[in-house]
């Protein structure tokens, strides 16, 4: 197939699972360009160089203003119908105007582009159920957390527009079948390449505990603040950035933990698998944040148990699914008591128990969370649309 991944931004370093996902459709023999609204301000190093590239922000308004004229000439039908849908649609979100869309609207058309599949059920998933109207190309979208939980904007018809629409655990599955019960579900993980998340040596066999993402509410990060000044023969090293980084810094300091705990700020992925590889527990404290905004299934816990480290997590979201017995305990969300007995409980394995249960969760990554097979998955409802 010939493939465009509709995006926010790229290619971002927080979101290593679109760059896994394009290299695994690329191994599969299908053609894979980007459409992005924009570059990302932190971006991932280990994107591939050689994807095209095609970013709105950087089309001129020469540019613009003749593929517009270009566009109105050929699909005059679908142009009236999109600025009557923008104007009902932009109520809920930003719609970019169409000569904003013009250019990748007739890129798609000269190039012969497939299909269009779009990152994040948000800005991306409106521009390419737009592109797919302009287009007569099919779309799909893959749903993830804060767009569908926090800002649902024009959700439903995103959805049952879609051909096809993917998301990463039965968590996520439940709540979009309550919202379009009709739409073209599937659950398809997040998945990990467990040829580069593998372990070199043993484990450390030690008392460090790592905990890697955005520092924002929904992480629980502050709860692990607390259940490791409870701890004080543990170290932990925080991994990430955002707004609350003061507030957890602050909160270390106050519960006596400053001098244990390290926030590490955010690291490539080189980085993280280098944290993964040092550290004994990963700690992924998922909480529900008062706005509503929620994790899903976080890509971490599973790099994290391909490299055969234990998991501390909260029985929140989709992490159930993932992280069970005997490579993981789930405690209650928020329950900083809690975590902090479910890291004891970790620790205190022997290095022979810590290795045979992170053997355990690596083999149900490779069963479960393989990233070639889960796209190979998705690449099969792609291609049976339209049939």
């Amino acid at each position: 197939m010939r493939l465009v991944f509709v995006l926010d931004h790229w290619p971002e370093l927080s979101e290593t699972f679109v760059v896994n996902e394009l290299q695994a459709l690329r191994r599969l023999g299908h053609e894979v360009r980007v459409l992005t609204a924009a570059r990302a301000a932190h971006p991932n190093p280990e994107a591939p160089a050689d994807v095209v590239v095609h970013v709105l922000a950087d089309d001129t308004p020469r540019r613009r203003a003749g593929d517009l004229l270009w566009l109105l000439r050929r699909r005059p039908l679908a142009c009236a119908r999109d600025a009557v849908r923008r104007r009902r649609r932009g109520r809920a979100e930003w719609a970019r105007p169409l000569r904003a869309l013009a250019p990748a609207a007739r890129a798609i058309l000269e190039r012969g582009d497939e299909h269009l599949h779009a990152h994040f059920a948000g800005g991306a998933a409106l521009d390419a159920m737009r592109l797919a109207a302009l287009t007569g190309r099919p779309f799909s979208v893959t749903a993830h957390a804060y767009d569908i939980f926090l800002a649902p904007r024009n959700l439903r018809e995103k959805l049952v527009r879609a051909g096809a629409v993917f998301t990463g655990c039965e968590y996520n599955l439940r709540h979009l079948r309550s919202v379009a019960p009709e739409a073209n579900l599937h659950k398809v993980v997040m998945g990990v390449d467990a040829t580069t998340f593998r372990r070199d040596g043993a484990l450390p066999a030690g008392r460090t505990v790592l905990a890697v993402g955005r520092l924002v509410e929904k992480k629980g990060f502050g709860v692990l603040v607390d259940a490791v000044a409870q701890l004080p023969d543990v170290r932990a090293r925080i991994v990430g950035d955002g707004p609350l980084r003061a507030a957890l810094e602050g909160q270390a300091a106050r519960t006596g933990a400053a001098d244990r705990i390290e926030f590490a700020g955010s690291l490539a992925p080189a980085g993280v698998r280098a944290a993964l590889h040092g550290a004994d527990v990963l700690a992924m404290p998922c909480v529900v944040a008062p706005d509503g905004d929620r994790d899903s299934m976080p890509v971490v816990v599973k790099e994290a148990m391909a490299m055969e480290l234990l998991v501390a997590a909260t029985d929140e979201v989709g992490l159930p699914e993932c992280v069970r017995a005997p490579w993981g305990v789930l405690t209650a969300p928020g329950d900083a008591g809690g975590l902090a007995a479910a890291l004891r409980e970790l620790l205190a394995l022997s290095p022979q128990e810590r290795a045979r249960a992170g053997r355990a969760g690596r083999d149900w990554v490779r069963a479960h969370a393989d990233v070639d097979a889960e796209t190979a998955r998705m690449a099969q409802f792609v291609e049976a649309i339209g049939r």
